[in-house]
């Protein structure tokens, strides 16, 4: 029976220990498909995603996770951000597709090419934003799986860089979190919330 959106919301907990069981690739395929779909600041898209889903694959790593449920899970996604999404010719690109699919108009794409635009054609620039798209994506794929019966946990990391160095990646990725995922082999309680007044700021 499929949950329903409230229900994944409220059902969701990081999870610590997974099954043996491998992920089904349509499964996979859905959470990913989550990531995908999810929204961005003037719609760069900056996420990219590593697929850590055999044991040699994931060995790599294994010196730079500290939390050994990391490695036990079936697939690790490991989060990176691509700078170049933030060339100038990538930004004008996106904004381009938004023009082309009536999504904004010329005028209002010029307006925002005020402030988006680097100066330079291939000057990076990531911004403390960037954080919060990837963090979206993220989010996109842990609700994903916990529609579909599985677990996952943020996990962020002490060396990022070492990593990126381990799985030898492109250097305009930057590696930001992993997720591991897989199905639960533990029910964690609910962890306390602040009360819905303390979060709301009363003018």
């Amino acid at each position: 029976m499929a949950k329903s959106f409230q229900e994944v919301v409220k059902n969701r907990r990081s999870i610590r220990k997974f099954e043996s069981r491998p992920l089904k690739d349509e499964d996979l395929e859905q959470i990913i498909e989550a990531a995908r779909l999810a929204p961005s600041g003037t719609n760069r898209q900056p996420w990219r995603f590593v697929l850590l889903k055999n044991k040699e694959d994931k060995g790599k790593i294994a010196g730079s996770i500290i939390q050994p449920f990391v490695l036990e899970a079936p697939v690790v996604i490991v989060c990176c951000l691509d700078k170049k999404a933030y060339t100038k010719s990538m930004v004008e690109r996106r904004m381009d597709e938004l023009v082309q699919n009536n999504v904004i108009s010329e005028e209002a794409a010029g307006y925002i090419n005020q402030f988006k635009l680097p100066e330079k054609s291939e000057e990076v620039k990531i911004p403390s934003d960037a954080y919060i798209d990837l963090g979206i994506a993220v989010e996109h794929m842990a609700l994903m799986a916990e529609a579909l019966g599985l677990g996952s946990c943020w996990v962020r990391l002490i060396n990022p860089g070492q990593i990126h160095e381990q799985l030898n990646l492109p250097d305009d990725l930057k590696v930001a979190a992993v997720l591991p995922v897989g199905y639960p082999a533990q029910t964690p309680p609910p962890r306390p919330r602040l009360d819905r007044g303390e979060i709301i700021i009363e003018l």
